[in-house]
């Protein structure tokens, strides 16, 4: 018989169907390092007020961090009997340490404990999405300078309206996914509130001293109502709004991409590596990332929801329906981190048909507004203007002509006003760079807004933030991006790839370190996906680090060096490969590998004497 910590008042047995319908251990699990860092606070709460000694306060502190290990080693039996993740740890500490456990629960209850594990886990994962949305962020610049000189129809209703650079529509993603950053920076306001002390919902008998706990756990402000702080689930619901405006952001660029990815347009092409193929149809290419990008928005939007439904008729202060937050929460959460990586990694890897974009140019007149715009300046009424540009193109699509083939003569049985130079109005690049209005789509304004962007990723603009570990407004700065490259030799040669994408030229094989990844670990995986080499214990030249090295943004590099006799194959971001000799290398090398070889030959020859 597994009794309940709660259990003294009941004379009969929970039923076990009770039981399983009530456990929330099967998923809240992952709140154990939150559940055990605001138990270890609270211990020392209790010592610091000298409700339990000093004895004491040590030997929960160590079982405290005994549980944690066997949990991070999988050595911890999570047993539905216990509930929850709060019920499981003290249980195991009463287990661990005998009696002395049962006193980690003075002066708390689970409503007030739940309620500080939710927040500070919303806290780290609220930077890890801000985080990782810098990447996504910085990616998208990145996309839109590389292919600043093509030119798109722009849509409105689905229809050709005006041509606009392909530049400029990335942009416009940049701007979404900067203000779902900002959502999410600014929620942490929200979430950095330490409910703790708050009891069950009025407080507690004991001298407990809740701004040292603040101090303790790092949260800038203390709940200043005990029946809001067990009651509020505001934070979250906040929050999961966000990751709902994000994730609509997200659904409409995969729309799009589908769209453009389409026979249809074939504006672009997805990499093979985000898309799919048929269990019947051979000739398939299916972009099913981006599709479950859309799919997975309607999974989000119907947790945030479901959340508010929860809420929206509870009585004030805890009610066991809000157990129900969680799994909406987590599964948001997991569902909201994979759009973000999945867009990081496709959007560089995206393959733009220029021609096929240049022949939709000639479809649906899409420089008529420029035509009307002529007539305007000519002296029409705009009104009268768009009235004629709007039998012209009748006429047009009753002689099969586009407004770039009809002749002056054709154009003045409309307007004698028209002369020769309305050919330069209606030319697609023209109508470009026309736009010069703040945030128009004009090549130098498009280039001013990458400029300004970049600046943004790159750290050179800051955020301020009351920091989650500390009490004091302090402001955010971003890190370089940690990268590897790898000097393979074979024979008395080096290995170098032909970029496919920008910056274009040859470098050593190498790219970036992905998150919970060791630098070795890094390297090894980039080799095999841009050489197909599997390099065996790489050893380690040196690092880089000029801010200047990179055009894309501040990067360090760790640099390793290695041997093979296999042929390599380009992939990812190769576009081809060969040996060189070090000696008589080829002169379009980007970044600063030309002096990564130079510093490798000299130590090279030193090695050899």
């Amino acid at each position: 018989m597994n009794d309940k910590l709660w259990d003294g008042r009941f004379s009969v047995q929970e039923d076990k169907l009770m039981e399983q319908f009530s456990q929330s251990i099967s998923y809240d699990k992952r709140l154990y390092k939150y559940d055990i860092a605001g138990s270890i606070a609270h211990v020392r709460g209790l010592e610091k007020q000298s409700i339990i000694t000093q004895e004491e306060a040590g030997k929960i502190i160590d079982g405290l961090h005994k549980i944690e290990r066997q949990i991070e080693t999988g050595e911890f039996d999570f047993d539905p009997q216990d509930e929850d993740i709060h019920m499981a740890i003290e249980r195991a500490l009463i287990n661990l340490i005998g009696k002395t456990g049962g006193k980690l629960h003075t002066a708390r209850s689970r409503n007030d404990q739940v309620a500080l594990d939710e927040r500070l886990y919303l806290r780290d994962v609220s930077i890890n999405i801000i985080a990782k949305l810098d990447l996504l962020l910085k990616n998208l610049v990145l996309f839109a300078k590389e292919h600043i000189d093509v030119i798109i129809p722009g849509f409105t209703h689905m229809q050709h309206a005006q041509p606009i650079l392909f530049s400029h529509y990335i942009l416009a993603f940049y701007e979404k996914f900067k203000r779902d950053q900002a959502r999410f920076l600014d929620t942490i306001k929200r979430i950095d509130i330490m409910p703790l002390g708050a009891g069950a919902l009025a407080g507690t008998i004991w001298p407990i001293d809740r701004h040292y706990l603040s101090g303790l756990l790092q949260f800038t402000h203390i709940s200043k109502n005990s029946i809001d702080a067990v009651s509020d689930r505001d934070f979250m619901i906040e929050f999961l709004n966000n990751c709902a405006i994000f994730s609509m952001h997200a659904s409409r660029l995969a729309e799009d991409f589908i769209i453009y990815s389409s026979q249809e347009f074939s504006f672009i092409e997805l990499s093979d590596e985000f898309s799919t193929g048929s269990s019947i149809m051979p000739q398939k290419k299916n972009p099913d990332s981006l599709e479950l990008i859309r799919g997975k928005t309607g999974r989000i939007y119907g947790n945030l929801f479901a959340l508010l439904t929860v809420m929206k008729g509870l009585p004030i202060a805890y009610n066991r329906d809000m157990q129900e937050d969680k799994e909406a929460l987590f599964d948001t959460i997991d569902n909201c981190l994979m759009i973000v990586d999945i867009l990081t990694k496709l959007i560089l890897k995206v393959k733009v048909n220029k021609k096929e974009i240049d022949k939709s140019l000639e479809k649906g007149f899409i420089t008529a507004t420029d035509l009307a715009d002529y007539l305007a300046i000519k002296g029409y009424a705009f009104r009268d203007a768009h009235k004629i540009v709007g039998a012209i193109v009748a006429y047009a699509i009753n002689e099969n002509k586009t407004l770039q083939t009809l002749t002056l003569q054709e154009y003045k049985q409309f307007a004698q006003v028209i002369e020769e130079d309305v050919y330069d109005y209606i030319d697609y690049n023209r109508s470009v760079d026309k736009r010069k209005s703040y945030g128009g789509t004009s090549r130098q304004n498009v280039l001013d807004q990458i400029e300004e962007a970049l600046r943004e990723v790159n750290g050179k603009s800051e955020h301020t933030l009351n920091c989650p570990r500390c009490a004091y407004p302090v402001k955010i700065y971003k890190n370089p991006s940690l990268t590897v490259d790898c000097i393979i030799e074979k024979g008395n040669k080096v290995l170098l790839i032909s970029r496919k994408n920008y910056p274009f030229g040859y470098a050593l094989p190498g790219g970036f370190v992905d998150y919970g990844e060791s630098t070795e670990q890094a390297v090894i995986r980039e080799m095999k996906e841009e050489t197909s080499l599997d390099i065996v214990e790489p050893k380690l030249f040196g690092v880089y680090s000029d801010p200047a090295r990179d055009p894309r943004g501040h990067t360090v590099s760790v640099v390793f060096y290695a041997k093979t006799n296999a042929n390599p194959m380009a992939g990812d971001d190769a576009k081809d490969l060969g040996f060189f000799d070090l000696d008589n290398l080829p002169e379009s090398i980007v970044f600063d590998h030309l002096k990564i070889l130079k510093d490798y030959n000299e130590f090279r020859k030193k090695i050899q004497h």
